[in-house]
């Protein structure tokens, strides 16, 4: 007895919502070591950011010691025993102190104190309040000796005077002591730098207690320095960075949240999310054989179908299922009845094709050939000079062999070169000095594969249109193997002494590919042209010109192309 199938599919969607469970828990532990590492950096480098960029805030204040330092030195006495800085200077250093609060964003305070006769100069920015004033100003008096360092120490301290907590600097420079305080408010976290995490806190540890430099909430005061250096807890962010010009370390902590912090209700939609997907999976599968793979499989059979030859068979796109297939329904029919008047159209081309080589092949094989051969032979009777008769006949016989030569339509350059050497003995025979031939081939391209009968028309054609009576005629073929970037395979050049193209035939041959004077009075070139654009489909491959001492040049350039590419003759 066979099992029913709901509790097949009761069983699996089980199987499902077991395995999505533990997909979330994993997903929850991944998210949660991904979230803590990305926590760790970025607030690491937050950190350092910070110490850094609060080292460069102090050293700036501190060049405004340095120069208090420079101005005392220039202005008064500096060694023990010495009479009190005068008036003048000390209004040139009260003054100076002020300009410098005013030029500095991070400073509050300066001061100026004598330790052998206690005189004291203090210039406070007017942003700070009086009772502020009047806390800071004694601290500054009482703590200046104790808490100095000698010139060149860059160190700095911290100190909570009052309500404030203040980053302070002083130096001793002979019986004077110059100092600074700056506000950490100037130096939150938040206005320089971004913490990511909740309940963020960035704190400063000098070794002895814990300062508050911005975030979502201070723990300064409820968290032992010991166990943020040591035990810090697992569900807490906590990184750091040295920050030498305090001798203290910066700390950022922030808790790291998880998929499922706040309650139950998270991991309760999450399921219930996850058991809707699945339902909607399941849904989508068994759409997706009705409206895709059904259709598919019928568009499959159709084109095999058409690969055996069946071209009558069409889809019905009723039963296409959606707009989508429809429309591919259509462009398969479309598609096969494209091919079958491709078909028709090939079959109409492979006439055309034919009817050219019977074109080309008349126009070389004139019967005036066949007429001046024989004229030829008949005059040379009366030379009674039977070896230069014979030498004719067998010019004649291996050049109609040539000619008539129909086993297949192509022929390598040396070959075609043959054959237009036994062409011009005979008309060397006929008129003796009459043609000089200049044939120059390199071994590459001898071999090269070309139409039959292409280089013959070239030089029939030369022949035709440039030989006179009166000066003997120079041909030049050139044939060179090409390799560049725009072209590979084999150039062929002809070149005569004649007159040359005239412009306005250069002109048609670029303008209009089928324009009827320039295939009437060059038929031979014409059908160059013609087959080359039906053996390698491009139409820039003859090219006409002139010489720039006279006469006409004719190239052709032959694509290296595997045999199977190119049409059949």
């Amino acid at each position: 007895m066979h099992r029913s199938w709901r509790k097949r599919a009761a069983a699996l969607l089980l199987a499902l919502l077991v395995m999505v469970g533990l997909f979330l828990g994993w997903t929850s532990i991944n998210y949660t070591s991904r979230m803590r590492k990305t926590v760790d950096e970025e607030n690491a480098r937050s950190a350092a950011l910070w110490a850094s960029m609060t080292e460069a805030r102090l050293g700036a204040v501190y060049e405004h010691i340095y120069e208090l330092l420079i101005a005392l030195y220039n202005n008064t006495e500096l060694r023990a025993d010495t009479p009190i800085m005068s008036a003048r200077a000390r209004i040139r250093i009260v003054d100076m102190m002020s300009d410098k609060l005013i030029a500095s964003d991070n400073a509050d305070a300066f001061f100026v104190f004598d330790t052998q006769n206690d005189y004291f100069l203090f210039s406070a920015k007017k942003s700070m309040s009086g009772p502020e004033v009047l806390q800071l100003k004694p601290f500054a008096h009482d703590n200046a000796l104790e808490l100095c360092r000698y010139f060149g120490d860059r160190s700095w301290l911290i100190r909570t005077v009052g309500s404030g907590t203040y980053f302070m600097k002083s130096v001793r420079l002979g019986k004077y002591v110059v100092g600074a305080y700056s506000g950490t408010g100037h130096y939150l976290a938040e206005q320089s730098v971004n913490i990511i995490g909740e309940d963020s806190s960035c704190l400063l540890d000098d070794g002895e207690r814990l300062f508050f430099f911005g975030g979502d909430e201070d723990i300064s005061g409820a968290l032992d320095p010991e166990t943020l250096r040591h035990e810090r807890p697992r569900s807490v962010s906590v990184v750091s960075a040295p920050l030498p010009l305090l001798d203290a370390t910066v700390y950022i902590t922030s808790h790291v949240g998880s998929v499922f912090d706040g309650n139950a209700t998270t991991a309760v939609l999450l399921l219930i999310d996850a058991a809707v997907c699945l339902l909607l999976v399941i849904y989508l599968l068994i759409l997706l054989r009705r409206k895709v793979a059904k259709p598919t499989a019928e568009l499959m059979e159709a084109n095999r179908r058409l690969a055996s030859g069946e071209t009558d068979f069409r889809l019905d796109a009723a039963n296409a299922g959606s707009r989508e297939f429809e429309a591919l329904y259509d462009s398969y029919n479309d598609m096969a009845a494209q091919i079958v008047s491709l078909r028709i159209a090939a079959y109409d081309m492979k006439l055309a094709e034919e009817r050219s080589k019977l074109t080309m092949l008349r126009a070389q094989l004139r019967p005036h050939t066949f007429l001046n051969a024989i004229t030829t032979i008949s005059n040379m009777t009366f030379s009674n000079a039977p070896e230069e008769i014979r030498a004719y006949i067998a010019d004649f016989a291996r050049f109609v062999r040539y000619m008539l030569k129909t086993s297949s339509p192509w022929t390598t350059v040396e070959e075609e070169l043959k054959n237009i050497r036994s062409y011009l003995n005979m008309q060397e025979r006929r008129s003796p000095d009459s043609i000089h031939l200049t044939a120059e081939c390199e071994p590459e391209a001898a071999n090269a594969r070309i139409p039959y009968l292409l280089l013959f028309t070239l030089v029939e054609n030369s022949i035709k249109h440039a030989m006179t009576l009166y000066t003997p005629m120079e041909l030049l073929i050139r044939c060179a193997r090409v390799d560049d970037a725009d072209f590979t395979g084999t150039r062929l050049i002809v070149e005569d002494n004649g007159d040359g193209f005239p412009p306005e035939v250069i002109e048609k041959f670029l303008e209009e590919r089928d324009d009827p004077v320039f295939t009437k009075e060059h038929l031979g070139l014409s059908n160059v042209r013609y087959t080359l654009n039906l053996v390698y489909h491009r139409s820039d491959l003859l090219r006409l010109g002139n010489r720039e001492g006279g006469g006409a040049r004719v190239e052709i350039w032959i694509p290296e192309v595997p045999s199977d590419e190119a049409a059949d003759l």
